[in-house]
Protein backbone atom coordinates (compact mmCIF):
# COMPACT_ATOMS: atom_id res chain seq x y z
CA UNK A 1 0.00 0.00 0.00
CA UNK A 2 1.33 3.44 -0.88
CA UNK A 3 1.61 5.31 2.44
CA UNK A 4 0.93 8.66 0.78
CA UNK A 5 -2.51 7.85 -0.60
CA UNK A 6 -5.82 8.18 1.27
CA UNK A 7 -7.42 5.13 2.81
CA UNK A 8 -10.57 3.85 1.15
CA UNK A 9 -13.72 3.29 3.21
CA UNK A 10 -13.27 -0.45 2.91
CA UNK A 11 -9.72 -0.19 4.26
CA UNK A 12 -10.87 1.99 7.16
CA UNK A 13 -13.52 -0.55 8.09
CA UNK A 14 -10.94 -3.32 7.99
CA UNK A 15 -8.71 -1.34 10.37
CA UNK A 16 -11.64 -0.67 12.70
CA UNK A 17 -12.55 -4.34 12.69
CA UNK A 18 -9.04 -5.11 13.90
CA UNK A 19 -8.68 -2.33 16.51
CA UNK A 20 -12.25 -1.37 17.40
CA UNK A 21 -13.51 2.22 17.64
CA UNK A 22 -10.80 3.11 20.14
CA UNK A 23 -7.93 5.58 20.05
CA UNK A 24 -4.71 3.62 19.70
CA UNK A 25 -2.88 6.15 21.93
CA UNK A 26 -4.84 5.74 25.17
CA UNK A 27 -7.39 3.00 24.45
CA UNK A 28 -10.31 5.35 25.06
CA UNK A 29 -13.45 4.95 22.91
CA UNK A 30 -13.89 7.49 20.12
CA UNK A 31 -17.41 9.00 20.42
CA UNK A 32 -19.82 8.26 17.58
CA UNK A 33 -20.21 11.96 16.82
CA UNK A 34 -16.45 12.45 16.48
CA UNK A 35 -14.56 11.69 13.25
CA UNK A 36 -12.04 8.86 13.31
CA UNK A 37 -8.57 9.63 12.02
CA UNK A 38 -5.80 7.18 11.13
CA UNK A 39 -2.05 7.16 11.65
CA UNK A 40 0.94 4.84 11.19
CA UNK A 41 1.84 2.77 14.25
CA UNK A 42 5.47 2.65 13.22
CA UNK A 43 6.67 5.15 10.58
CA UNK A 44 7.93 3.94 7.23
CA UNK A 45 11.20 5.83 7.87
CA UNK A 46 11.83 3.61 10.93
CA UNK A 47 11.18 0.37 9.10
CA UNK A 48 7.42 0.29 9.54
CA UNK A 49 5.53 -1.79 6.95
CA UNK A 50 3.28 -0.08 4.42
CA UNK A 51 0.29 -2.39 4.88
CA UNK A 52 -2.94 -1.92 6.84
CA UNK A 53 -1.55 -3.79 9.85
CA UNK A 54 0.68 -0.78 10.51
CA UNK A 55 -2.22 1.70 10.65
CA UNK A 56 -4.54 2.31 13.61
CA UNK A 57 -7.43 4.61 14.52
CA UNK A 58 -6.73 7.71 16.60
CA UNK A 59 -8.95 10.43 18.06
CA UNK A 60 -8.84 13.94 16.63
CA UNK A 61 -7.24 15.46 19.76
CA UNK A 62 -4.28 13.09 19.75
CA UNK A 63 -3.88 13.25 16.00
CA UNK A 64 -3.49 17.02 16.21
CA UNK A 65 -0.75 16.82 18.86
CA UNK A 66 1.23 13.81 17.69
CA UNK A 67 3.60 15.86 15.52
CA UNK A 68 6.22 13.74 13.73
CA UNK A 69 5.96 10.81 16.13
CA UNK A 70 4.47 7.48 15.24
CA UNK A 71 1.47 6.23 17.20
CA UNK A 72 3.66 3.80 19.10
CA UNK A 73 6.11 6.55 20.03
CA UNK A 74 3.33 8.92 21.05
CA UNK A 75 1.65 6.26 23.16
CA UNK A 76 4.94 5.42 24.82
CA UNK A 77 5.62 9.11 25.53
CA UNK A 78 2.23 9.62 27.20
CA UNK A 79 2.75 6.48 29.26
CA UNK A 80 6.26 7.65 30.20
CA UNK A 81 4.89 10.97 31.44
CA UNK A 82 2.41 9.10 33.62
CA UNK A 83 5.23 6.93 34.96
CA UNK A 84 7.15 10.05 36.06
CA UNK A 85 4.19 12.12 37.26
CA UNK A 86 4.58 11.39 41.00
CA UNK A 87 6.97 13.41 43.16
CA UNK A 88 8.98 10.32 44.11
CA UNK A 89 12.14 9.73 42.05
CA UNK A 90 12.07 6.75 39.71
CA UNK A 91 14.85 4.20 39.39
CA UNK A 92 15.66 1.47 36.91
CA UNK A 93 14.07 -1.13 39.19
CA UNK A 94 10.81 0.84 39.18
CA UNK A 95 10.77 0.98 35.39
CA UNK A 96 11.54 -2.72 34.97
CA UNK A 97 8.74 -3.69 37.37
CA UNK A 98 6.36 -1.30 35.62
CA UNK A 99 7.07 -2.79 32.20
CA UNK A 100 7.91 -6.41 33.02
CA UNK A 101 6.67 -7.02 36.59
CA UNK A 102 9.74 -9.17 37.31
CA UNK A 103 12.99 -7.51 38.37
CA UNK A 104 16.25 -8.60 39.96
CA UNK A 105 15.69 -12.35 39.83
CA UNK A 106 18.68 -14.34 40.98
CA UNK A 107 20.95 -15.49 38.15
CA UNK A 108 22.26 -19.04 38.36
CA UNK A 109 25.70 -19.48 36.89
CA UNK A 110 28.90 -21.47 37.05
CA UNK A 111 32.41 -20.56 35.98
CA UNK A 112 34.66 -22.98 34.19
CA UNK A 113 38.01 -22.41 32.60
CA UNK A 114 37.70 -19.67 30.00
CA UNK A 115 33.90 -19.23 30.10
CA UNK A 116 30.84 -18.65 32.26
CA UNK A 117 27.59 -20.61 31.94
CA UNK A 118 24.29 -18.85 32.73
CA UNK A 119 21.11 -20.82 33.23
CA UNK A 120 17.84 -19.27 32.07
CA UNK A 121 14.95 -20.06 29.73
CA UNK A 122 15.40 -23.72 30.68
CA UNK A 123 18.77 -23.92 28.98
CA UNK A 124 22.45 -23.19 29.45
CA UNK A 125 24.07 -20.17 27.79
CA UNK A 126 27.87 -19.99 27.54
CA UNK A 127 29.89 -16.78 27.26
CA UNK A 128 33.68 -16.43 26.96
CA UNK A 129 35.43 -14.89 29.96
CA UNK A 130 37.95 -12.06 29.75
CA UNK A 131 40.38 -10.74 32.35
CA UNK A 132 41.14 -7.07 33.01
CA UNK A 133 44.95 -6.70 32.81
CA UNK A 134 44.93 -3.96 35.49
CA UNK A 135 42.61 -5.31 38.18
CA UNK A 136 42.55 -9.00 37.23
CA UNK A 137 38.73 -8.88 37.38
CA UNK A 138 36.85 -11.39 35.27
CA UNK A 139 34.13 -10.14 32.92
CA UNK A 140 32.04 -11.18 29.92
CA UNK A 141 29.73 -9.68 27.29
CA UNK A 142 26.18 -10.90 26.81
CA UNK A 143 22.63 -9.96 25.84
CA UNK A 144 20.72 -10.89 28.97
CA UNK A 145 17.03 -11.12 30.01
CA UNK A 146 15.65 -7.99 31.64
CA UNK A 147 14.07 -9.91 34.52
CA UNK A 148 17.52 -10.63 35.99
CA UNK A 149 18.65 -7.00 35.96
CA UNK A 150 18.46 -4.82 39.05
CA UNK A 151 19.59 -1.27 39.75
CA UNK A 152 22.90 -1.10 41.61
CA UNK A 153 21.95 1.40 44.32
CA UNK A 154 25.39 1.20 45.92
CA UNK A 155 27.27 2.19 42.77
CA UNK A 156 24.43 3.90 40.87
CA UNK A 157 22.17 5.85 43.26
CA UNK A 158 20.95 8.39 40.70
CA UNK A 159 17.29 8.33 39.71
CA UNK A 160 16.17 8.21 36.09
CA UNK A 161 15.50 11.47 34.29
CA UNK A 162 12.56 11.59 31.90
CA UNK A 163 14.21 13.88 29.25
CA UNK A 164 17.33 11.68 29.04
CA UNK A 165 15.28 8.51 28.83
CA UNK A 166 12.99 9.84 26.09
CA UNK A 167 15.89 11.16 24.04
CA UNK A 168 17.55 7.74 24.08
CA UNK A 169 14.24 5.99 23.40
CA UNK A 170 13.91 7.89 20.13
CA UNK A 171 17.61 7.46 19.35
CA UNK A 172 17.38 3.67 19.57
CA UNK A 173 14.36 3.59 17.27
CA UNK A 174 16.74 4.12 14.34
CA UNK A 175 20.28 3.64 15.74
CA UNK A 176 22.26 0.71 17.05
CA UNK A 177 23.77 0.52 20.53
CA UNK A 178 27.49 1.32 20.30
CA UNK A 179 28.51 0.30 23.82
CA UNK A 180 26.76 -1.96 26.36
CA UNK A 181 25.39 -1.16 29.78
CA UNK A 182 27.78 -2.24 32.52
CA UNK A 183 26.83 -4.58 35.38
CA UNK A 184 28.34 -6.71 38.09
CA UNK A 185 27.33 -10.07 39.55
CA UNK A 186 27.61 -10.12 43.34
CA UNK A 187 28.10 -13.09 45.69
CA UNK A 188 24.38 -13.81 45.79
CA UNK A 189 23.94 -14.05 42.02
CA UNK A 190 22.38 -10.59 41.68
CA UNK A 191 22.96 -8.92 38.31
CA UNK A 192 23.35 -5.22 39.20
CA UNK A 193 23.53 -2.51 36.53
CA UNK A 194 25.62 0.52 37.53
CA UNK A 195 26.48 2.32 34.28
CA UNK A 196 24.26 3.01 31.27
CA UNK A 197 20.96 2.88 33.14
CA UNK A 198 19.20 5.35 30.80
CA UNK A 199 20.47 3.37 27.83
CA UNK A 200 18.99 0.17 29.23
CA UNK A 201 15.82 1.86 30.50
CA UNK A 202 15.04 3.43 27.12
CA UNK A 203 15.25 0.08 25.35
CA UNK A 204 13.18 -1.67 28.02
CA UNK A 205 10.57 1.07 27.66
CA UNK A 206 10.51 0.38 23.92
CA UNK A 207 9.63 -3.24 24.65
CA UNK A 208 12.93 -5.08 24.53
CA UNK A 209 13.21 -8.12 26.78
CA UNK A 210 17.00 -8.48 26.48
CA UNK A 211 19.73 -5.92 27.27
CA UNK A 212 23.30 -5.81 25.97
CA UNK A 213 25.67 -5.89 28.94
CA UNK A 214 29.28 -6.02 29.98
CA UNK A 215 29.33 -7.92 33.28
CA UNK A 216 32.06 -7.99 35.94
CA UNK A 217 32.09 -10.99 38.27
CA UNK A 218 32.44 -10.05 41.95
CA UNK A 219 34.63 -6.96 41.49
CA UNK A 220 35.78 -4.90 44.48
CA UNK A 221 32.89 -2.45 45.06
CA UNK A 222 34.90 0.41 46.51
CA UNK A 223 37.44 0.36 43.69
CA UNK A 224 34.70 0.06 41.10
CA UNK A 225 32.79 3.01 42.54
CA UNK A 226 35.85 5.25 42.46
CA UNK A 227 36.51 4.09 38.90
CA UNK A 228 32.94 4.88 37.92
CA UNK A 229 33.15 8.36 39.42
CA UNK A 230 36.49 9.12 37.76
CA UNK A 231 35.24 7.82 34.42
CA UNK A 232 32.44 10.36 34.45
CA UNK A 233 34.74 13.28 35.23
CA UNK A 234 35.42 15.27 38.39
CA UNK A 235 32.34 17.44 38.15
CA UNK A 236 30.06 14.46 37.58
CA UNK A 237 30.35 13.68 41.30
CA UNK A 238 27.81 16.44 41.76
CA UNK A 239 25.33 14.63 39.55
CA UNK A 240 26.27 11.24 40.99
CA UNK A 241 24.78 12.36 44.30
CA UNK A 242 21.79 13.94 42.68
CA UNK A 243 18.50 13.34 44.45
CA UNK A 244 16.51 16.34 45.68
CA UNK A 245 18.34 16.78 48.97
CA UNK A 246 21.71 16.89 47.22
CA UNK A 247 20.39 19.54 44.84
CA UNK A 248 19.11 21.52 47.81
CA UNK A 249 22.56 21.32 49.41
CA UNK A 250 24.07 22.62 46.19
CA UNK A 251 21.62 25.54 46.11
CA UNK A 252 22.21 26.45 49.75
CA UNK A 253 25.94 25.90 50.13
CA UNK A 254 27.09 26.96 46.67
CA UNK A 255 30.86 26.86 46.22
CA UNK A 256 31.42 25.13 49.57
CA UNK A 257 29.36 22.19 48.37
CA UNK A 258 31.05 22.10 44.96
CA UNK A 259 34.51 22.10 46.57
CA UNK A 260 33.51 19.31 48.95
CA UNK A 261 32.13 17.18 46.14
CA UNK A 262 35.44 17.54 44.30
CA UNK A 263 37.39 16.02 47.19
CA UNK A 264 38.37 12.36 47.13
CA UNK A 265 36.54 9.62 48.96
CA UNK A 266 33.00 8.81 49.99
CA UNK A 267 30.59 11.65 50.70
CA UNK A 268 28.37 12.01 53.75
CA UNK A 269 26.82 14.61 56.04
CA UNK A 270 29.61 14.02 58.54
CA UNK A 271 32.20 14.42 55.79
CA UNK A 272 30.69 17.76 54.75
CA UNK A 273 30.46 18.79 58.40
CA UNK A 274 34.18 18.11 58.87
CA UNK A 275 34.95 19.90 55.58
CA UNK A 276 33.13 23.05 56.74
CA UNK A 277 35.03 22.98 60.03
CA UNK A 278 38.52 22.18 58.79
CA UNK A 279 38.55 23.84 55.36
CA UNK A 280 36.06 26.69 55.75
CA UNK A 281 36.79 27.65 59.36
CA UNK A 282 33.19 27.23 60.47
CA UNK A 283 32.56 26.45 64.12
CA UNK A 284 31.15 23.02 64.92
CA UNK A 285 27.84 24.66 65.83
CA UNK A 286 27.71 26.68 62.59
CA UNK A 287 28.47 23.61 60.45
CA UNK A 288 25.85 21.49 62.20
CA UNK A 289 23.23 24.25 62.02
CA UNK A 290 23.77 24.82 58.29
CA UNK A 291 23.24 21.14 57.50
CA UNK A 292 20.19 20.97 59.78
CA UNK A 293 18.59 24.01 58.14
CA UNK A 294 19.03 22.40 54.73
CA UNK A 295 17.13 19.33 55.96
CA UNK A 296 14.39 21.45 57.52
CA UNK A 297 13.97 23.55 54.40
CA UNK A 298 13.58 20.45 52.26
CA UNK A 299 10.72 19.24 54.46
CA UNK A 300 8.94 22.59 54.72
CA UNK A 301 9.21 23.24 50.96
CA UNK A 302 7.90 19.81 49.99
CA UNK A 303 4.80 20.32 47.83
CA UNK A 304 3.04 17.42 49.56
CA UNK A 305 3.44 18.93 53.04
CA UNK A 306 0.01 20.35 53.90
CA UNK A 307 1.17 21.58 57.29
CA UNK A 308 3.45 24.15 55.65
CA UNK A 309 0.46 26.30 54.61
CA UNK A 310 -0.18 26.93 58.32
CA UNK A 311 3.26 28.49 58.91
CA UNK A 312 3.24 32.22 59.61
CA UNK A 313 6.41 32.58 57.51
CA UNK A 314 4.59 31.10 54.50
CA UNK A 315 1.31 33.02 54.82
CA UNK A 316 1.73 36.34 56.60
CA UNK A 317 -1.66 37.77 55.65
CA UNK A 318 -3.51 35.63 58.20
CA UNK A 319 -2.96 34.50 61.78
CA UNK A 320 -1.40 31.04 61.66
CA UNK A 321 -0.99 28.35 64.33
CA UNK A 322 2.66 27.52 63.61
CA UNK A 323 6.05 29.11 63.09
CA UNK A 324 9.28 27.68 61.72
CA UNK A 325 10.81 28.02 65.19
CA UNK A 326 8.01 25.88 66.64
CA UNK A 327 8.56 23.20 64.03
CA UNK A 328 12.23 23.11 65.06
CA UNK A 329 11.26 22.62 68.71
CA UNK A 330 8.78 19.86 67.93
CA UNK A 331 8.77 17.81 64.74
CA UNK A 332 12.39 18.43 63.78
CA UNK A 333 13.74 17.98 67.31
CA UNK A 334 11.79 14.83 68.16
CA UNK A 335 11.23 13.11 64.83
CA UNK A 336 14.47 13.54 62.86
CA UNK A 337 17.85 11.95 63.39
CA UNK A 338 20.08 14.93 64.27
CA UNK A 339 22.73 15.71 61.64
CA UNK A 340 25.38 14.91 60.76
CA UNK A 341 25.01 11.18 60.10
CA UNK A 342 27.94 9.20 58.76
CA UNK A 343 26.02 7.15 56.17
CA UNK A 344 27.28 7.72 52.66
CA UNK A 345 24.93 9.83 50.55
CA UNK A 346 22.41 7.68 48.68
CA UNK A 347 23.91 4.42 49.88
CA UNK A 348 21.56 1.70 51.05
CA UNK A 349 22.07 2.92 54.64
CA UNK A 350 21.33 6.60 53.97
CA UNK A 351 17.64 7.14 54.71
CA UNK A 352 17.22 10.92 54.71
CA UNK A 353 14.89 10.71 51.69
CA UNK A 354 12.72 8.13 53.46
CA UNK A 355 12.84 10.12 56.68
CA UNK A 356 11.68 13.25 54.87
CA UNK A 357 8.90 11.33 53.12
CA UNK A 358 7.73 9.82 56.40
CA UNK A 359 7.67 13.13 58.24
CA UNK A 360 5.96 14.96 55.39
CA UNK A 361 3.23 12.30 55.29
CA UNK A 362 2.73 12.53 59.05
CA UNK A 363 2.65 16.35 59.00
CA UNK A 364 0.04 16.21 56.24
CA UNK A 365 -2.09 13.84 58.35
CA UNK A 366 -1.80 16.29 61.26
CA UNK A 367 -2.90 19.18 59.03
CA UNK A 368 -5.88 17.18 57.73
CA UNK A 369 -7.01 15.97 61.14
CA UNK A 370 -6.25 19.04 63.23
CA UNK A 371 -6.43 22.14 61.05
CA UNK A 372 -8.25 21.71 57.74
CA UNK A 373 -11.82 23.09 58.01
CA UNK A 374 -11.07 23.86 61.67
CA UNK A 375 -8.50 26.66 61.80
CA UNK A 376 -10.50 29.83 61.08
CA UNK A 377 -9.45 32.84 63.19
CA UNK A 378 -11.97 35.03 61.38
CA UNK A 379 -14.73 32.67 62.53
CA UNK A 380 -13.39 31.99 66.03
CA UNK A 381 -15.95 29.25 66.66
CA UNK A 382 -15.64 26.16 68.87
CA UNK A 383 -13.72 24.17 66.24
CA UNK A 384 -11.17 26.98 65.86
CA UNK A 385 -10.76 27.41 69.62
CA UNK A 386 -10.13 23.66 69.95
CA UNK A 387 -7.47 23.88 67.23
CA UNK A 388 -5.88 26.81 69.08
CA UNK A 389 -5.57 24.66 72.19
CA UNK A 390 -4.13 21.69 70.29
CA UNK A 391 -1.51 23.84 68.57
CA UNK A 392 -0.65 26.08 71.53
CA UNK A 393 3.04 26.26 72.37
CA UNK A 394 3.26 23.72 75.20
CA UNK A 395 0.54 21.40 73.93
CA UNK A 396 2.18 20.73 70.58
CA UNK A 397 5.53 20.04 72.22
CA UNK A 398 3.89 17.46 74.47
CA UNK A 399 1.66 15.69 71.95
CA UNK A 400 4.40 15.48 69.30
CA UNK A 401 6.44 13.49 71.84
CA UNK A 402 3.34 11.44 72.68
CA UNK A 403 2.70 10.70 69.01
CA UNK A 404 6.34 9.74 68.49
CA UNK A 405 6.25 7.38 71.48
CA UNK A 406 2.96 5.87 70.31
CA UNK A 407 4.38 5.20 66.85
CA UNK A 408 7.50 3.64 68.38
CA UNK A 409 5.34 1.38 70.54
CA UNK A 410 3.23 0.40 67.54
CA UNK A 411 6.35 -0.34 65.45
CA UNK A 412 7.82 -2.30 68.39
CA UNK A 413 10.99 -0.25 68.53
CA UNK A 414 12.51 -1.30 71.83
CA UNK A 415 16.11 -0.08 71.79
CA UNK A 416 17.19 3.54 72.16
CA UNK A 417 18.68 3.49 68.65
CA UNK A 418 15.48 2.10 67.12
CA UNK A 419 13.40 4.76 68.85
CA UNK A 420 15.74 7.56 67.83
CA UNK A 421 15.77 6.34 64.20
CA UNK A 422 12.07 5.47 63.98
CA UNK A 423 11.50 7.57 60.84
CA UNK A 424 15.03 7.08 59.43
CA UNK A 425 13.94 4.01 57.48
CA UNK A 426 11.42 2.90 54.88
CA UNK A 427 7.90 2.71 56.31
CA UNK A 428 5.13 1.10 54.21
CA UNK A 429 2.12 3.25 53.34
CA UNK A 430 -0.25 0.98 55.25
CA UNK A 431 1.42 1.93 58.53
CA UNK A 432 0.28 5.51 58.02
CA UNK A 433 -3.31 4.32 58.36
CA UNK A 434 -2.46 3.54 61.99
CA UNK A 435 -0.56 6.83 62.38
CA UNK A 436 -3.71 8.67 61.28
CA UNK A 437 -5.78 6.75 63.83
CA UNK A 438 -3.32 7.71 66.59
CA UNK A 439 -3.42 11.37 65.55
CA UNK A 440 -7.22 11.43 65.46
CA UNK A 441 -7.46 9.83 68.88
CA UNK A 442 -5.06 12.34 70.44
CA UNK A 443 -7.06 15.22 68.94
CA UNK A 444 -10.34 13.68 70.14
CA UNK A 445 -9.29 13.58 73.79
CA UNK A 446 -11.56 15.49 76.18
CA UNK A 447 -8.65 17.70 77.30
CA UNK A 448 -9.19 19.91 74.27
CA UNK A 449 -12.90 20.37 75.02
CA UNK A 450 -12.96 20.50 78.84
CA UNK A 451 -14.69 23.53 80.38
CA UNK A 452 -11.97 25.78 81.72
CA UNK A 453 -13.58 28.71 83.54
CA UNK A 454 -10.43 29.42 85.54
CA UNK A 455 -8.21 29.39 82.46
CA UNK A 456 -5.79 27.00 84.16
CA UNK A 457 -5.84 24.33 81.44
CA UNK A 458 -5.32 26.85 78.66
CA UNK A 459 -2.44 28.42 80.59
CA UNK A 460 -0.72 25.08 81.15
CA UNK A 461 -1.12 24.13 77.48
CA UNK A 462 0.22 27.47 76.34
CA UNK A 463 3.39 27.46 78.45
CA UNK A 464 6.24 26.94 75.98
CA UNK A 465 7.79 23.81 77.46
CA UNK A 466 6.97 20.13 77.15
CA UNK A 467 6.90 19.23 80.86
CA UNK A 468 4.02 21.48 81.95
CA UNK A 469 1.64 20.18 79.27
CA UNK A 470 2.95 16.64 79.81
CA UNK A 471 1.98 16.76 83.49
CA UNK A 472 -1.50 17.86 82.43
CA UNK A 473 -1.65 14.96 79.96
CA UNK A 474 -0.76 12.56 82.78
CA UNK A 475 -3.49 13.97 84.99
CA UNK A 476 -6.05 13.56 82.20
CA UNK A 477 -4.72 10.08 81.25
CA UNK A 478 -3.68 11.18 77.79
CA UNK A 479 -0.81 8.72 77.30
CA UNK A 480 0.51 6.01 74.98
CA UNK A 481 -1.61 3.28 76.55
CA UNK A 482 -4.81 5.31 76.08
CA UNK A 483 -3.97 6.12 72.45
CA UNK A 484 -3.22 2.48 71.68
CA UNK A 485 -6.28 1.32 73.58
CA UNK A 486 -4.38 -1.04 75.89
Amino acid sequence: MNEKRQLSEAEKQKILAQHGRECFVDGEPIPNDEPIEFHHIKPFSSGGPTNLNNIAPVCKRHHRTIGTMSLQEYRDKIELSKFFESEEPKYLDDLIRYKNKHCGERLNYEIKEGHISLYYKDSKHDFPLYTCPTTNWKYFYGTLPVKFIGNDRELQPRPLREPNLWKLYRHFQINTQISPSICRIDDNGNLLLFDGQHKAASQIWAGRSMVECKVYINPDKRTLKETNLDAHGTYRQMSFYSHELMQKYADIFGEDWTEYMDTKGEKSELGFYNFLFHSKQKTWAQAKNEIALALYKEIVDDKLNKLSKYLSEKHRGRKQPLTFARLKKTFFQYMLVPPPVNDEFESNTYFRKDERRNLVKLMTIIAEEGLEAKWAPERADAAHKKAERIFSAGAIRAWVILLRDTINAHLRNYTDEQRAHFFYRFIPDEEFIYFRQFTKKIFEHKIWDDPDPSGEIAARLAKDDATTAKSLFDEKELNVQWVLGV
